[in-house]
């Protein structure tokens, strides 16, 4: 099979690999057969040159300045994007206009309307898409799923969800991550902390059917630190929640009750407590990292059987990606699946809409009041 091409928007070339495409996307794409980078876009074709350097990509691959001149590449097949959230849309939309495949990070958009007009061009275009909501890869959330799908804890009465966000706690914030405070951009705690971990909640046990919903702005003030220098450098007010708080039913009839917060555990503690309470049993779920679309090597997943009072350490097992940084695993599983045409555990803007919309009505909820109804979000 000939590999996908792709062309990559948003690679940093910063010799140390910080950024997120570099620790997700390259480890994967740099060793596999399945996909090739021909194409880098970036803020200039000098930045993006820049970029094909520093990463060791080959010398021929093409260097562009603008998502406009990217999308006219006919040696493109897959458009990744992974820029800011608030430049989502402009940096999908030339691609899904020229009919290019498009595997774009989560959030989708910066807010619902964005995502549903990207959602309605790729439909439109006919073209084949991902998200970045890769925790239904992670060999944790699936085990949870298989664990509750084959019956073993019986009837799902109730599940809980206690984690720390670590964002947002007492310690100043790196500058480069202000956005994160600044709910216009479209990228913050509800956004990209809890839109990733009720993915996989909800994934797992199924859709909402009714809930109630707070935001907590408890830390509006906000310390920016250079961290190559440990100076502040700004003191900002920030108007993103660092607390999000949701309790309903499950289309199944079980109990859901969510709290995210900002900020590190209790000293000692995981920064993920998941249980998932059953007629039979109860599922656990812990680590050092509440955010299961990156993970942590800690992560635990045990079963309680009530009836033999045995508790079991669920193994997880390992795969072709288990070797790789932690946070580029679950992208390469992604990338994985999509080459193989597997649709199971991949979110398309399509899904991403359905995420977004949720989001959306927490939002206007907030605004407006009300905090208990049906979730009118799966009709979006």
């Amino acid at each position: 099979m000939a590999p996908i091409r792709i062309g990559f928007i948003g690679l940093s070339a910063a010799a140390s690999g910080s950024g997120w495409a570099n620790s997700a996307h390259l480890p994967y794409l740099q060793n596999t057969s399945k996909y090739r980078i021909v194409a880098l876009c970036n803020s200039s074709v000098e930045a993006a040159q820049a970029s094909i350097k520093s990463n060791g990509l080959p010398s021929e691959t093409k260097a562009y300045g603008s998502p406009e001149d990217l999308a006219a590449d006919a040696d493109v097949d897959l458009v990744v994007c992974c820029v800011r959230v608030d430049k989502h849309r402009d940096a999908l939309l030339p691609a899904l206009e020229a009919g290019k495949d498009c595997f774009c990070e989560w959030p989708l958009g910066a807010n619902l309307g964005q995502a549903q007009e990207l959602a309605k061009l790729a439909e439109k275009k006919g073209v084949k898409t991902m998200v970045g909501l890769q925790a239904r890869q992670s060999p944790y959330v699936r085990k949870v799923k298989e664990a509750v799908e084959s019956g073993r804890i019986g009837k799902v009465l109730s599940t809980t969800v206690v984690a720390c966000g670590y964002n947002f706690g007492t310690e100043p914030t790196p500058v480069g991550m202000k956005y994160l405070g600044e709910r216009h951009v479209g990228g913050n705690m509800a956004t990209i902390h809890f839109g990733h971990m009720m993915d996989f909640v909800l994934y797992a046990l199924g859709e909402l059917k009714s809930y109630s919903s707070i935001y907590g702005n408890q830390r509006p003030e906000v310390q920016l630190i250079d961290k190559s220098t440990g100076k502040i450098v700004e003191t900002f007010t920030k108007d993103a929640p660092d607390q999000v708080l949701v309790q309903g039913h499950l289309e199944s009839g079980a109990l859901l009750s969510f709290h995210l917060r900002g900020g590190k555990p209790f000293a000692g503690e995981p920064s993920l407590l998941w249980r998932v309470y059953g007629e039979k049993g109860e599922i656990q779920v812990t680590g050092s990292s509440a955010m299961l679309n990156i993970g942590a090597p800690d992560t635990t997943v045990k079963l309680h059987n009530f009836e033999s009072g045995d508790v079991e350490t669920l193994e997880v097992g390992k795969d072709d990606f288990s070797s790789l940084p932690q946070p580029a695993q679950n992208i390469a599983r992604c990338y994985e699946a999509f080459a193989e045409g597997k649709k199971e555990n991949i979110v398309d803007f399509k899904g991403a809409v359905l995420r977004h919309a949720l989001i959306n009505e927490m939002d206007e909820r907030e605004v407006n009041g009300h905090q208990d109804s049906k979730a009118a979000y799966l009709s979006k």
